[in-house]
Parts: structure tokens; C-alpha cells; sequence
């Protein structure tokens, strides 16, 4: 069974040949750490309105979209356990899988990097609207640096604006 997996600390995509359906035929599973992707969306949006959040459902669209438009088939896949794909710990938001059908290995492995691309970029757009997203595909461990060095630099802008505002009171 062949499989396409991304994962680390933000986020993670798995696409995976579905059992007994025969060739072409994947599961696409996502999902996003909202505890990581905290540290970039802190006081991003309004209440239950997190860009992470919002950024992962947005995926299973835009996925649909690029799947039509590359002649494959995108639909709901009912009763798939995403479980067994999703990483383990707290802070993971699961979106619904999807059927991916009349999908070569090749068009499987593009969709998984157009999708960690476009989850990073609907993000981040939001998030940290200002940074510039690498243009190439990272892989996991460099695309989690990437993002933690923003978390970083977000995270030391919100306390020092916490500092200020409690030192002006």
C-alpha cells in the first residue's frame, strides 16, 4: 500500500492507497496543532475565528479544487478512520478525509506538496501577513524550523507589547 506522509509539529498530510479499491484510489487526511500554530495566531482574529483552524478547512476546498482541475475526483470518505494517520499528543484539529480517485502516484505526491503549501500559505497569510513563504517545498523538519522561527519572533513581539502596555498602567 502506498503511502505519502508529511508530518511534524505544526501540521501533517497523509495520502494513502485506500484497501481494496485499487489503483488511483487515496485517502487524503490533514490536520493542524493548534498549540504550535498558537504561538503565530495569538490575537490573529476574532473569538473561535483561529486562522489555523480556518486555514485546515479551507485545505479540504482548495484540495478539491486542485484535484478537479488535474482529473481527479475529490469527495467525502465516509467512515475512514484518520486516527491511525494523525500524529499522536494533544492540540490536533482532524479535518474530515476525503477520496481521492483517478489519482496517479505521481499527481498523489504533487497534491500532498501543493497541500502542505497552500495550509502553510492560507495560514500564514493571516498570522503573519508580512513574511515571504519559501517559493520551494520544504521538507518537514525545514519547513517546521521555518515556522518556529516566526513563532518565535511573534511570540517575543506579543510579551514585549504585554510589557509595555503593563508598564504604561
Amino acid at each position: 500500500m502506498q503511502s505519502f506522509e508529511y508530518k511534524n509539529a505544526f501540521l501533517y498530510v497523509v495520502i494513502r492507497e485506500e484497501p481494496g479499491a485499487g489503483p488511483g484510489n487515496y485517502i487524503f487526511t490533514s490536520g493542524i496543532n493548534t498549540r504550535w500554530f498558537c504561538r503565530l495566531a495569538w490575537k490573529k482574529a476574532g473569538i473561535c475565528s483561529n486562522p489555523a483552524v480556518r486555514g485546515i478547512q479551507l485545505l479540504r476546498t482548495h484540495v478539491s479544487r486542485y484535484a478537479a482541475e488535474h482529473g481527479m475526483v475529490a469527495d467525502n470518505a465516509e467512515g475512514v478512520d484518520i486516527f491511525a494517520a494523525s500524529p499522536g499528543g494533544n492540540g490536533w484539529w482532524n479535518e474530515s478525509p476525503l477520496r481521492i480517485e483517478g489519482a496517479s502516484p505521481e499527481q498523489a505526491s504533487e497534491l500532498l506538496e501543493f497541500s502542505v503549501m497552500d495550509l502553510v500559505r492560507t495560514v500564514l497569510v493571516v498570522c503573519v501577513p508580512d513574511v515571504q513563504v519559501p517559493a520551494a517545498f520544504l521538507d518537514e523538519a525545514a519547513m517546521q524550523k521555518f515556522l518556529e522561527s516566526l513563532s518565535v519572533v511573534e511570540e517575543r513581539e506579543r510579551v514585549m507589547a504585554e510589557e509595555r502596555k503593563s508598564q504604561r498602567t
